[in-house]
């Protein structure tokens, strides 16, 4: 894409990233600096494409894309010119796999979505279309303001002239407590059982997310996102798809990995270059435990 004076075409093209990289995070549960560690990009240049203070460039396109199972053109409207009749051609194959009933739910979302375009497409042309923008934007910056109020909320404050070395960070950092309920432990290796009943009540530094299950992680084939020993927080959902991480028992034992479906394989995959992926087989059993939060 290139450097240089940005034209308005990529200046909106920043807005629209920034905008769909944040719902994928939120709907994710993943946190910036974990995407960008996974996907190998400076947290500090992920972090500016989530503000939409900086255009990303197309191998980094490609690679959020491919962490989420998405095209291009999902994150990036300077993509949306490519492969047009195969998203429509995706969307037939899906449709004609759907029973009856979930095809007429489908039918009606995409009755619901034209609406929209078309209500859109009358607001657009109306001529208080800026004045329309300028509130749109205030509501965004409300939104981003709250963010970092809760975010900032939620640390610990440490102040400068108090840390002389690092056993004073030690004591500055993870003072205040909660207690989490573990349930056993989740295999970043060979599989482990997860267990049922409550095992354990330990103190874990504030702020606890909000979650369903607390995890220890056993094994390194998840580093560098995870290690040995860390807490993983997991929420149930109904719902999942390509490129998370996810908590899943296969044939009895348990993992912690990402999601990939590559051609006609479904893999769960380790983000340890030392460890092959595992091929799940249309006769294995498995239950899904839900989305990994942090």
């Amino acid at each position: 894409m290139g450097r240089g004076k940005l034209t308005p075409q990529d200046l909106e093209a920043m807005k629209t990233i920034s905008i769909n990289l944040q719902r994928l995070l939120s709907e994710s549960g993943m946190k910036q600096s974990h995407v960008a560690a996974v996907l190998n990009i400076p947290t500090s240049s992920f972090n500016e494409y989530v503000k939409g203070k900086s255009l990303p460039k197309a191998g980094n396109i490609q690679k959020i894309a491919d962490f989420f199972g998405l095209k291009k053109s999902d994150i990036d409207p300077r993509f949306s010119s490519e492969n047009t009749s195969a998203i429509l051609k995706q969307i037939s194959a899906l449709a004609n796999q759907l029973e009856p009933e979930r095809q007429k739910s489908l039918l009606d979302y995409c009755r619901h979505q034209v609406a929209e375009q078309q209500a859109q497409t009358k607001a657009n042309a109306e001529p208080s279309k800026s004045s329309k923008k300028k509130f749109a934007a205030y509501q965004y910056q409300e939104i981003v303001d709250k963010f970092i109020a809760d975010e900032m909320a939620s640390q610990d404050i440490i102040y400068l002239d108090h840390v002389r070395n690092a056993q004073d960070l030690y004591h500055a950092i993870g003072r205040h407590y909660e207690n989490v309920v573990l349930y056993g432990e989740v295999s970043a290796g060979t599989g482990i059982w997860v267990g049922q009943e409550r095992q354990e009540t330990i103190q874990y530094p504030s702020p606890v997310p909000e979650h369903d299950l607390a995890l220890k992680v056993n094994g390194n084939s998840m580093e560098p996102l995870f290690y040995d020993g860390d807490l993983v927080f997991v929420k149930k959902t109904k719902t999942i798809h390509h490129g998370q991480i996810i908590v899943v028992i296969v044939n009895n034992e348990a993992y912690v990995k990402k999601l990939y479906r590559k051609n006609k394989e479904i893999r769960l995959i380790s983000l340890n270059p030392d460890y092959d992926d595992i091929i799940l087989k249309k006769d294995d059993n498995i239950e899904i435990i839900g989305t990994v939060i942090t």
